[in-house]
Order: C-alpha cells, then structure tokens, then sequence
C-alpha cells in the first residue's frame, strides 16, 4: 500500500471519528439518557430521588451528564484547535488542563486536512515539475531576496486568484547557479508531506524542507500560507549530459582559506562564497577554517571542477602537512582579498547539508583535524575578510614545534557535539570543584602540554544548545506523563539537528506534550519552540525518562542519530576491532560525562584507564565479566519480582523508588564466549525496559540492536538500516582526553608562583577574641625596588582611568579590553584579536605554526588576523610598530606592551603573603570582574590554565587582605576586599566565610543569617562538605556557641 494512499485512508478514518464525536455521541446520549436540560426541576422529586433506593435510573443520569461533560471538552477543544489551525499559530490559545484532549483533537485535523494535499498532488500535471530558469525579481526586492524565505511581516502574502489556483499546479522556481534547492511557491493545499512525496518521493522527509526554512516554519508540518517562498534543498538537478551533478570535495590545508579553495577548484576567488554556502552545516564563520575538514565542492554550471588530485584527497586520501612557516613579512598596505558585506552573506539561506549520492566522494578515513562547526559569528565579532595565502607570502622554515599541529586531532574526527558538549561541561564542573577545594597558595593541577590542541577542539566541535534541548525535552515529556498520570513512552531513537529534534517512539504512545508536533509514532520539536518548553508544569521537578541516552553517529544531512539504551536491551558492536573499541570508549565517556549522569550507574568491563581517571562513585571497572554477570542476574530477578508489571522508566518517576531502579550500563570490551553472550542476552532482553543494558563489542543474537562498522569508514544501525558516520574516539584522541579528565579530577595540588611561603595556611579566616587587638605582622618594609614597581603600576592604572595611556594595555581581570592602542580599531574580528594579542603576551617568541595549531586556526585566518592586529596596536612613540613582522620566524610584541594580569603578578613579586597590605589592596584594585568575563564560551579554550591561574590568585590576594582586615578590625576593608575578590571567584568557601565573620563583628545578623545559609546550600549543591572550620564559624554566628562534643 503507498504511502499517499495510507494518509487518505488515515484522513477518512479520522473524519469519520470526527464526525462520531461530534455529532452521534450527542446522539447517542439523548437517546439513551434523554434531554439534559428538563424544561422543569421539582425539588421533591429529586430529594425522593435521592433518598429512595435507585432503580438505575439515577445512575443512568448521572453517566448521561458525565458523557455530555466529556463531548463538551472535546468539542471546546477542537473549535480552539480549528480557531488556530486557520490562524496558523497552533500554540496561540491553550486551555489550561486539557492539553492532551487538544492534541488529540488537532492530530485528528492535521489528518483531516492532510487529504485535500494529497489530492491535489495526485490530481496535478506532470508538467507541475518543471523548473523556469530563475524567477524574475518582485519590484524593490534584491535577487537574494526573492529566492531566501521571508516571513509573512517581511514579505506580504500575496493575493491568490481562487480560479486560477485552483487550475494551475504550483511552479517551484530554480535556485541561482551553483545551488542544489528549488524555491517552491506554496499553494492552496499544499503542506510539507506532499511536497517532501513530490520532490524526494517519500513524505517522511519532510523534515529536510522545514529545516531549510526555519524563519517560516514554525507551526507545525502542515501549516503552510499561500504565497510563501519555500526552499526545497538537495533536489536532484540533471547536467547538459543528463546525469545528476556531482558534488567533489576538498580537504582544507594549513595556510587554506575559502578564496583560495575558491581559485583552485571553481577556478575563481571570488566564488568563494558558493563554498561557503555549500558547507554552512561545517563552518559558522568564513575565516575559521578547521585544518582538516573535508569541503563540499559545489556543481559548476560552467564545468570548472577540481583537479583529479583534489577530488582523491577528499575521497579521504591523507594529505601531508605543509612545510613549517615563519610569520608573514608582508607591509601592513598590503591589499588583501575583497570580501562581500555581511548583510549580504545573510540574505542566502543555509542549506541543509546535502544527502550523499553515487557521484560525490565521502571521506572514509578520519580527517587530519576537527571537523567540527567554527563558532558563529556573534554581534562583535562579525564575519572576516580573507587574506588569500600565496607563494609569495610563505617561507620555509624548520621548527620543532610545528609538529604539534594536527598530531593529537586525528581521534577526535567523528567526535559529535553532544559528546564534545558534555566532556566540556564536564571538564568545566570538575575544575569548579577543584577550584573550590583549593588550599590557600596552591595551585590546582594543570592539564599536560599536548592536551591543549584537544581541549581547543572539543570546545569547538561542542553544541551545549543541542544538549540542553534534549535535556529540556526529555524532561517534558517525563512532566507531562506525570501530570496526565499515563506511562512514560519508550524511545527507539532521537534525531538531533540544530533545527529539528525528532524522538522515534514505540509501543503506545500518549499524547504530545505542548510544543511538541505528533506526526504519528514520531514526535517533532522545532528549535524555536524550546523555550516554550519552561511552561510545563514540574519540569524541575522530574527526572529524564532516558538517562541512556547515547550518540552512535551522524546521518547523512549531518544530525546525530541517538538511541536508547534501556529500550533496547543490549547493543552489539560489531566490526574491525580498534574501530568497535573506540565506539565504545566514546559512548562510555558520554555516559559518564553527561549532565545526567548521576542518574545512572556505568559499569567498564575490560578499561582499566577510564574508570580512575573519571573517579565518579557511579562508574566502576571490573576486570572479570563473571563477576558481573552474577551480579546482573541477581539485580535482574530482584526488579522482575517488584516491578508489577511496569518499566523502569516509569517506577523511577516515584521518587521514593527512583535509586532502586536506577539504570545501569555494562560496556564489555573484552572477548566473550557464546555462553557468557547467551546470559547477557538473557539479562538485557528478557524482560525490555528493567534498566540493565549491555553495550557488547562482538556479534550477539537477540541484540535489541547492531551497530555494524563498515569498510569504508561508515556504519549501519540494524535492524532500521540507517547509514551513519559512527562516533569514535580513536586511541590518538582517547589519551589526551583521559589525561584531561583525569588531571580535572585530582586532588593534589602544588605550589603556587604568586604565594612564597611553602606551607601556606589551611586553616579559614579567624578573628581575634574580643579582648585582643594584633599588632599585625612583621613584614619585610618597602624597598626601592618594590616602591618602584608600586609607582610604575599606579601609574598605569591612573593613566587607565584617565584614558591617557601612551602605550597598550590588555585588560584581563574582567571584560576584555585593549587600551592605549595607536591604531584604528578593526572592524572586523576584534574579538578573536584581542584573543591574539593575549596569546602573544603568554607564549612570547612563538612561531606562527604553533600560534595556528594553539589556536586551531588555519594559517590564512591567522594571518589575516594578525594583520588586523598589527594595524590596531599601531606605532610607538619611535615609530616602530608595536608588533613587529618575525624575519625570524618568532613573534614578539614590543615589550611595552602589557596586560593587567602582567601589572599584577609585578606587584606580587615576592609572594601575596609577604606583600604589604597597600600592594594587596592596590593588585586587587586591578580587578573588574570575572577573568574573561566576556569571552564567549566557545573562544578561549587555550587559556583555561590561565584563567584559573587569574581566579586563584584574586581569591587568594582577597583572602590574605581580608584576613589582615579582619586583625586590624578594618570591617570597610574586609567587607570589600572580600566581595570585590567574590568577583572573580563567586561562592569561594573562604571568602565567604570572611564576609560571615566581617558581618558577624559589625552586628550585621541579617546578613550574616543569609551567607551562612547561602554558603551551606552551595556546598549541597556542589556535593562537597564543609570545612570543619567553617562548620564552626556557622555554629558561633547562627547559634551563639559550638555544640557540645567529646574530646
């Protein structure tokens, strides 16, 4: 049976349903229990009624009422639902209450009305599918305008001859050159469905043309205005010689931006932007060129293509790196690649990423670099101009540490976004809790060199957007089960672009929650519509129904394909076996990184590296599967006792029997006899949905699920036959990550620079009794040395508030700011160059292929980039310029040129401890706010050492002047010093217990009431405990005296 035919079949029934409910339950019910509004109410015959035995006649009315209750829900319902159908805002008007009566009634029209599309569809001319070369232009609107969607306030719906609509076939218009989309005019009748059937043939794949019009559709699939310009991407285009187009494809470079792709391969710069926009799923920002990243060459109508070379390299050929480079000598004046405005980039849509065909070349072996999204460009920091790279322009030279570059990223090709997302957020935590165990003058441990590359990548490949709607909505739906008291639906798989979440159910499914739209089985949510998402009622409240969530790879039009792990009992991955094991070690990091991950238990059969370096009471290894076999068994027979019937995923909804049913994975990555598969079958299967999964590496028969990796570098999902590019964390990619999660997690810590003293104090802030005035400490007195570098930073500092300062100054301690430059500010990329410019104060004498690979960055970014620099940093009072070209092949910044974080470790030469109190109350007078408190949290990922640094020593400098406050009963002093050091370390355990013991002196009980509590709720939320000094400290300010205790 044809699909057309099961949507016409569907539609009637639903009418027929309608009409049931509508018109025959009325029916019905006056038959049988007659009129429901007497025309005359006698008070003794009810109260007889009521006190004589019924004869069912009672019983009868009362059924009667309850029915004509229920029809009116239901029609009040569906004339709200009908009301927004035609005003094409399905969320405009909700009742309160009866959302799943509403979503049935809408579902039920949406069927309804689905009929008249596919009609029309059947009953329209071939001829219906030609194309017209290219539209002309409406009056007062640009080329680009007319084939971009508009939103019905930018562009006015036009007006519709009915007669003529209803003769003519809708006309999609060509797309310009160089484009693989149509632009159809929508028509009367028309929704997504028929029009996915008409152009790809399947109406399921009407998620591809409401991704590529996000700014239009955004209520529903079938809610489609006459009039609207609808991109239909990745439609099948026929060349002179009649077969469909290929698309080639080009491995980027060091020292590669897009005009120089451009050059090479369409034979025209300028073209550049056709690349851009063939690979706008891969690239967010025209400068940033990922090394490594395999870019989709679009079909030229004028048969330039690259050269046979370039198409073998992005069949996945290795290409060897370029020679090392020293930094470019070029004049400032140098004219550099015109690039069109950024209003003009924006006026072309983004098209999905295109599906892969037989003509076009798929990369099958791992990139040489990331392969993830650059970051988009944000209000600041724009959209660059290229610098196209030429011969001219490059010198060899030999550095050791050039070799650096790409070495580590290799393992990190297939890493998703979600994976990345939550290994960053992970790492992120970790290093919170670090920072907040941290003794006073020590130094947290920092993360090895070669880790750095890894980290920079991870933060550029990571969506924390995407891993917050699938947190948001599995939270939904959880909340909106509770609430309607119906079972929680299982989850085959979820489908997660940056436009469209789609959850594949199973088995019954209940009705949608709000936002979510129900195209039978599925349940679609649009990226817009997330934040509607807040007003479900409990939504903080529950826990997600599938905490196994994990990432096996990304299909074809770039969204990463997730399953469930406790749907589907036991995973299988099968295939080459480094391959099966890196799949495995990417979704066990996944698991145990998650913002979830708490509430679920990961056991690692066969790892012995992952589970210490993670360190979480929820992730265990065992070198041995017996032993947890017999443990499964056991758990297993247990829950199949007590479980009544239910799955897991509902009982863990009562919170009083949330930790017993907790969810457990066993990842096994050791070789397993048939009989040991046959008993994990049996634990994982038996009974579906009792929270005990296995992810096996190996073939096993009954597996809910088969991952099997293919020769060429791709996998199938089995039994649903989905083709993806599996997630993989390869052994060059695994250890650096280990070494980062594991060196997050340590609880050692050395020496810091900024303190002299080898043994600083452990103990919190204590004040003197009350009968006692210290005198204060013994301190070595100002020196001239000291009083010089007091003078020069004061000077500085003044000359900063002043806005008189005659050389730059890189401000850190806060928001970014350059101050003090000569130059002219850019236009463009002046975020990314004040992120240069502190790169080039850490690392001075760098040479620009270890800038590029610590950066991440291609050479021809770097380079353009460095040129804005250089001319916004200008020339000193010399003449010279304040960033000189590196004949030498090393970059140095004028040593004049300094930042706020260089001003302060200056003064605190000699230790934080041994500095006088008007050095510590000048350094952090130097403080503005958070370290980068504005850098985005895609950028500065190579300065997180240096940010911690930042932190700990504001909160270290904040603790020793409170301290001294605190002695010499300067409760002004204390009270700021600890709260402008809260700046940079907000919550800190001995700040904040300074501020208790400055409030508490200045009698202050109100607020000293509120930091006590603050303080102990963070430690709850951080899952850390108090230190017995602070616990002390609370007892004395809330209680008036310790609790008793034996010695």
């Amino acid at each position: 049976m044809s699909e057309r035919l099961v949507r016409r079949c569907r539609g009637l029934a639903s009418l027929a349903l309608l009409a049931g409910l509508v018109v025959g339950v009325p029916a019905a019910l006056v038959g049988l229990g007659g009129d429901p509004l007497p025309r005359s109410v006698d008070a003794r015959v009810l109260w007889d009624l009521l006190l004589q035995p019924d004869d069912g006649t009672v019983l009868v009315r009362l059924l009667a009422l309850v029915g004509w209750l229920a029809w009116a829900v239901f029609t009040l319902s569906l004339v709200v639902e009908l009301v927004n159908l035609v005003r094409h805002r399905r969320h405009d008007v909700v009742l309160p209450g009866l959302g799943g009566v509403q979503q049935w009634a809408a579902g039920l029209m949406l069927a309804v009305v689905a009929i008249g599309g596919a009609a029309q569809l059947s009953s329209g001319p071939a001829a219906s599918e030609a194309t017209v070369a290219r539209a002309a232009p409406e009056p007062g609107r640009t080329p680009a305008a007319t084939s971009s969607p508009s939103g019905p306030e930018a562009a006015p719906t036009p007006a519709v001859d009915a007669a003529a609509t209803s003769s003519a076939a809708p006309v999609p218009l060509a797309a310009p050159s160089g484009r693989r989309e149509r632009v159809h005019v929508v028509e009367a009748g028309d929704d997504l469905w028929s029009l996915a059937e008409r152009y790809y043939g399947r109406g399921q794949e009407w998620r591809r043309i409401a991704t590529a019009n996000p700014g239009l559709l955004t209520g529903g699939p079938d809610r489609l205005t006459v009039g609207w310009r609808l991109v239909v991407p990745e439609v099948a285009q026929t060349g002179e010689g009649g077969g469909s187009t290929a698309a080639a494809g080009v491995r980027v470079r060091v020292g590669d931006t897009l005009s120089s792709i451009a050059g090479r391969v369409l034979g025209d710069p300028g073209r550049w932007q056709e690349l851009y926009r063939a690979n706008r799923d891969q690239l967010g920002d025209p400068d940033e060129l990922p090394v490594g990243v395999v870019l989709r060459v679009p079909g030229d109508a004028e048969g330039a293509r690259a050269s046979d070379d370039e198409v073998q390299a992005a069949a996945g050929e290795d290409v060897p790196a370029e020679d090392a480079q020293a930094e470019d000598t070029r004049s400032q004046d140098e004219p550099v690649d015109e690039e069109p405005a950024e209003d003009e980039l924006r006026a072309v849509p983004a098209p999905a990423p295109p599906a892969e065909t037989a003509g076009r070349a798929a990369p099958t072996a791992p990139a040489a670099g990331p392969t993830g999204a650059a970051p988009a460009p944000t209000a600041a920091q724009g959209s660059e101009s290229e610098s196209q790279a030429t011969p001219g322009d490059r010198t060899g030279a030999d550095d050791p540490d050039d070799d650096e570059d790409g070495v580590l990223l290799p393992g990190l090709a297939t890493v998703g976004g979600l994976l990345a997302a939550s290994l960053v957020g992970g790492l992120a935590a970790r290093r919170r809790w670090q920072l907040q165990q941290r003794p006073v003058g020590r130094r947290v441990a920092q993360p090895p060199p070669e880790t750095r590359p890894v980290e920079v990548a991870l933060a550029r490949r990571a969506r924390p957007i995407g891993l917050r709607t699938l947190d948001r909505a599995s939270r939904a739906v959880a909340a909106a089960a509770v609430e309607a008291g119906v079972e929680v639906p299982a989850l085959r798989s979820a489908t997660l672009s940056p436009e469209w979440l789609v959850l594949e159910l199973s088995g019954r499914t209940p009705p949608a929650p709000r936002c979510f739209v129900d195209t039978g089985g599925t349940w679609c949510l649009a990226a817009d519509a997330v934040d509607g998402l807040r007003a479900v009622r409990g939504l903080g409240d529950v826990p997600r129904p599938w905490p196994l969530l994990v990432t096996l790879g990304t299909d074809d039009e770039g969204a990463e394909r997730l399953v469930d792990l406790e749907s589907l009992g036991l995973l299988a991955v099968t295939g080459d076996r480094a391959r099966a094991t890196a799949v495995l070690a990417a979704a066990a990091l996944e698991l145990a990184c998650s913002p979830w991950t708490d509430e679920l238990q990961l056991t690692l059969v066969g790892d012995s590296t992952l589970a210490p370096a993670l360190a979480q009471h929820n992730v265990r290894a065992e070198p041995e599967l017996d032993a947890v076999l017999e443990r499964l068994e056991r758990t297993a027979a247990s829950r199949a006792r007590h479980a009544d019937g239910r799955a897991a995923r509902d009982l863990r909804l009562d919170r009083d029997r949330a930790e017993a049913w907790t969810p457990e994975v066993v990842v096994v990555d050791v070789d397993v006899a048939a009989e040991q598969v046959e008993r994990l079958v049996r634990v994982a299967t038996a009974r579906p949905g009792s929270g005990l999964t296995v992810v096996l590496r190996g073939e096993a028969e009954g597996a809910g699920a088969t991952l099997a990796l293919g020769e060429d570098g791709r996998a199938t999902l089995l039994p649903d036959a989905v083709r993806l590019v599996p997630q993989a964390l390869g052994s060059e990619g695994l250890g650096p990550v280990v070494a980062l999660v594991g060196v997050t997690g340590r609880e050692d810590t050395d020496p810091a620079p900024w303190w002299s003293s080898d043994e600083p104090p452990d103990e919190p802030l204590e004040a003197p009794p009350d009968n006692v005035t210290y005198l204060g400490r013994r301190r070595r007195t100002d020196d001239g040395d000291e009083q010089e570098r007091r003078a020069a930073v004061q000077a500085r500092m003044t000359e900063a508030v002043d806005g008189t300062l005659h050389d730059p100054l890189l401000q850190l301690l806060g928001p970014v700011e350059l101050l003090g430059a000569a130059g002219t500010p850019p236009t463009r990329a002046a975020r990314q160059c004040l992120e240069y410019c502190a790169w080039l104060l850490e690392h001075p004498g760098t040479t620009a292929q270890s800038m590029a690979s610590g950066l991440l960055v291609a050479e021809g970014t770097r380079r353009s980039n460095m040129s804005r620099l250089r001319t916004w940093l200008g020339n000193g009072p010399d003449g010279e310029p304040y960033l000189p070209d590196a004949y030498s092949g090393r970059i140095f910044l004028d040593p004049v040129v300094s930042s706020d974080w260089h001003q302060l470790r200056l003064l605190l030469t000699d230790g934080v401890d041994q500095a006088p109190t008007s050095v510590l109350e000048l350094g952090l007078r130097l403080v503005r706010g958070a370290p980068l408190a504005d850098a985005a949290p895609v950028q500065w990922h190579w300065a997180e050492s240096l940010r911690t640094d930042m932190i700990s020593c504001v909160r270290d400098l904040g603790v020793e002047l409170t301290r001294r406050a605190l002695e010499e009963r300067d409760l002004d002093l204390a009270r700021w010093a600890a709260a402008r050091a809260l700046l940079a370390a907000p919550g800190d355990e001995l700040l904040l217990t300074g501020r208790i013991r400055t409030e508490h002196l200045a009698g202050n009980a109100a607020e000293t009431e509120r930091l006590s509590l603050q303080l102990a709720q963070q430690a709850r939320m951080l899952g850390v405990d108090l230190h017995p000094a602070t616990v002390d400290l609370i007892q004395e300010v809330m209680e008036g005296r310790l609790r008793a205790r034996l010695a």
